[in-house]
């Protein structure tokens, strides 16, 4: 009998639970959710650890403000939040730079995301200056998915 009761109880709150997870699906449904298209405002965050991170960053903010995006000097300020990371090779003739980035909503949704510097391209511009090279590569790219977003 008592086990009866228990399993009656759990069944109602499992119930209870499902419905109020179906009522929060519908109202998230309603709810508009920021799409990429809605960013114009990006503040630019952590870009890793390497040595050329943090030029990286000033970069990148320089190259997305060539892009008509607004940048601000606040996370809360921001459409969305672009992050990632920078990986920089040294080789004997030349360097290598690698940048994943990911914009995201203050909520953490996932607006946008790419890998650069994943192909070689022999060009005398991208070897002696791949840092930068991989800023505009992000710009442009972001600027040219935003614009197909709309």
């Amino acid at each position: 009998m008592r086990l009866t009761k228990t399993l009656a109880l759990i069944l109602c709150f499992l119930a209870g639970a499902s419905a109020a997870s179906a009522a929060d699906n519908g109202n998230e449904r309603a709810r508009k959710l920021p799409e990429l298209r809605d960013v114009r405002k990006i503040y630019v965050g952590d870009m890793g650890t390497a040595d050329e991170a943090d030029r990286f960053r000033f970069l990148l903010e320089e190259q997305l403000a060539k892009k008509g995006f607004q940048i601000v000097a606040r996370p809360e300020d921001a459409d969305a939040v672009l992050s990632g990371a920078l990986s920089v090779r040294v080789m004997d003739d030349s360097t290598q730079a690698r940048a994943f980035v990911k914009l995201e909503t203050a909520s953490g949704q996932r607006l946008w995301a790419r890998d650069f510097g994943h192909k070689m391209i022999f060009n005398p511009f991208t070897r002696r200056e791949p840092t930068k090279r991989r800023a505009v590569e992000v710009a442009e790219g972001l600027r040219r998915d935003w614009e197909k977003s709309k």
